[in-house]
């Protein structure tokens, strides 16, 4: 379980950073709209993790 927590949790920064390093350069972080756009990426990636963490834990306890 905790390998699975793991690697949902890595796979949710390293999707965060990757969508960061692409925004951040033409972005001004005072703007409220880049600010929510960081926002609903950091969602998205989180409900991915939290998926990919119940879909693995249900595969590990089915075998």
């Amino acid at each position: 379980m905790k390998d699975i927590f793991i690697r949902a949790i890595k796979t949710f920064i390293q999707g965060f950073l990757g969508a960061l390093v692409v925004s951040l350069p033409n972005s001004d972080l005072t703007s409220s709209e880049v600010l929510k756009s960081l926002l609903i990426g950091a969602l998205a990636g989180g409900i991915s993790c939290l998926m990919n963490f119940i879909l693995n834990l249900m595969k590990k306890e089915s075998e």
